[in-house]
């Protein structure tokens, strides 16, 4: 096993099997339980790939991949593994995002046994023509539920309009349609394309033994797919697919949100890096200390503002995403715009912030699940564990700051309100 140190502050035992699959491992003796994450790279946005059983690039239904994790529960013997993590006080679920999938589980007792439960059951898919029809109704019932939460509906609208190509377009659950649409078949095309060594990693933190994980994963088999890996490219224009849209909802409030598509080509920096400065300025020009908030707060703009970046391996653009619940969604845009053309960053605010940054990395490493999701992220979005973190926060100027707020172009974006119902 190679062995990392985080931040020069926590180590990871990092093994590759000779198979592919990727292996991390956080011991510490000091904490009172364990996370263990199985982790693959496919999510909602690939749809259209090579499958195994014709070797044709196929399209496929959307939300294949969310409903293929809820199908990874089902077992040939009829056991449900939430019910055997429950006979140990364990925790154990699954999500799936827009580009990958996790399997978890969290406990204090029975590390190994829950361990390799949780890679058989994944390992071992079964699936029936009656069991994927079941599933449907309680998959569209999930997507039933959703689509009357104002907030799915402001977010889904939103990707809709600034997506043309990109299949983020659509919702993780996909449409009702395609989820009526999805077959056993589908199903095992789909996991024997993905669900492989070489597309996979475990990361296991607290209290365990590493040797111990080490030896029950090397015991386990694992379906490999002589099939090369191979997504279809898409190309995502940089103009949204719509410049503005209203949209009625069941709300007290407005909403309003904002998405921006960038281009990451036009910045001469690593994803890692660029992330890092355009973290810096959003949250200095708009966080919650931000002479904006103050500002805001005194006006009444808001009562509750947020945003996140939205962004994918390999992929040429990522987006920003703002939203906000407010009685002046018209003013609040206009001084949002205003504020991104007449922002300064001095030197001092981005030196207090990086010591709010340093201190959030230490402090995250006392808690197993933030730093479960800080390596799965990494994995996920850099494909490799970012070890010098606090380093690169260290690194961070104004003049290069400066240099990528003059590179940085969010004319590309589409503004939504979310008004009531009944307001004409």
């Amino acid at each position: 096993m190679k062995k990392l140190r985080l931040n020069d502050a926590m180590t990871v035992y990092h093994e590759t099997l000779e198979n592919g699959l990727n292996i991390y491992l956080a011991p510490d003796a000091k904490r009172h339980n364990y996370l263990a994450v199985y982790g693959v790279h496919i999510g909602a946005s690939t749809l259209e790939f090579t499958a195994p059983s014709t070797k044709k690039m196929t399209r496929f239904p959307s939300g294949i991949a969310h409903f293929l994790e809820h199908k990874i529960f089902a077992q040939e013997n009829g056991e449900d593994p939430f019910a055997f993590f429950a006979k140990s006080g364990t925790d154990a679920n699954a999500a799936t995002s827009y580009d990958s999938t996790r399997y978890y589980c969290s406990g204090t007792k029975n590390f190994k046994e829950n361990l390799s439960y949780l890679i058989d059951f994944v390992n071992q898919p079964y699936f029936t023509d009656e069991n994927v029809e079941k599933e449907k109704g309680i998959i569209l019932e999930e997507y039933k539920m959703y689509k009357d939460i104002p907030d799915f509906q402001m977010e889904e609208t939103l990707h809709e309009n600034l997506y043309i190509e990109d299949n983020k377009r659509l919702d993780v659950l996909g449409t009702e349609k395609d989820i009526q649409s999805i077959t056993k078949e589908q199903l095992y095309d789909c996991y024997n394309a993905f669900y492989r060594p070489d597309n996979m990693f475990i990361i296991i933190l607290g209290n365990f033994s590493e040797i111990e994980a080490l030896d029950v994963i090397k015991q386990k088999e694992f379906k490999t797919c002589s099939v090369p890996i191979k997504r279809k490219e898409v190309k995502e224009p940089i103009k949204p697919k719509k410049a503005e849209d209203i949209l009625r909802a069941n709300v007290m409030v407005p909403k309003l949100a904002i998405a921006c598509k960038i281009d990451k080509r036009k910045f001469s920096l690593s994803d890692l890096e660029l992330n890092l400065y355009l973290n810096l300025f959003f949250t200095l020009t708009f966080g919650p200390t931000s002479s904006f908030r103050q500002e805001a707060r005194e006006k009444q703009l808001f009562t509750h503002m947020d945003y996140e970046w939205e962004d994918e391996y390999s992929k040429n653009t990522k987006a920003l995403l703002v939203y906000a619940e407010t009685t002046k969604p018209d003013y609040l845009l206009s001084a949002i715009l205003e504020r991104l053309q007449t922002v300064e960053i001095r030197v001092d605010e981005i030196e207090r912030q990086k010591k709010v940054w340093i201190a959030s990395e230490y402090r995250m490493m006392d808690y197993v699940g933030s730093m479960g999701d800080c390596i799965y992220d990494d994995l996920v979005l850099y494909h490799e564990l970012i070890t010098n973190r606090v380093e690169k926060i260290r690194s961070m100027n104004k003049r290069t700051l400066d240099q990528i707020l003059k590179n940085l172009d969010l004319s590309n974006k589409t503004t939504l309100k979310v008004l009531p119902k009944e307001e004409q």
